[in-house]
């Protein structure tokens, strides 16, 4: 019988391997996007940054065989403006209530498409829902049709969509109330 990768939370022992699947996952998104790596915010993290917001936040991981294969970090917002850049934005999340940011979500190649990134996605989600947040946000490239294509497969829907990192970004949102 194969393995099954445990979920759990990550300590800042983890940040090492986690930044190490994070660079890897990276790479493959960017190219995926059409992107230089270059733009990206999470090619260029320390380990000690990692630790910083695993510390901070709820940071998931999926361990197999010893080996982190995929992440997920999520944190409060509790103020979810912040990301409206837009008229559209502004007034689907102008009554959203209590939100959450997902970010740093990441799965090894070789375990990809087996259901791991969706049993994160998941338990992230339900640990949110859990204490009462009404709406997960995210940003992913809006041209990455694989990742685009993933989140509306759980619920995600893409709300808008802005230039300012130098590629389309697209601000996804999943509400507690569309489960």
């Amino acid at each position: 019988m194969e393995s099954v990768p445990e979920i759990r939370q990550a300590s800042v022992t983890d940040a090492p391997e986690v930044s190490r699947l994070l660079r890897s996952a990276m790479f493959s998104y960017c190219k995926d996007s059409g992107i230089p790596s270059s733009m990206l915010e999470a090619m260029t993290e320390s380990v000690e940054s990692v630790a910083d917001r695993i510390s901070r936040q709820t940071c998931l991981i999926a361990v197999l065989d010893d080996e982190v294969v995929g992440t997920v970090c999520i944190k409060e917002c509790p103020n979810p403006l912040v990301y409206s850049f837009s008229d559209e934005t502004f007034e689907f999340l102008k009554d959203a209530g209590p939100s959450c940011y997902i970010s740093r979500f990441a799965v090894e190649e070789n375990v990809r498409r087996t259901g791991l990134g969706n049993d994160l996605i998941n338990k992230a989600l339900e640990l949110a829902y859990a204490s009462g947040i009404r709406c997960a946000l995210l940003h992913s490239a809006a041209n990455n049709k694989k990742m685009v294509s993933f989140y509306g497969k759980r619920g995600f829907k893409l709300i808008d969509s802005e230039n300012s990192r130098g590629y389309s970004r697209g601000l996804f949102a999943n509400r507690s109330d569309s489960l």
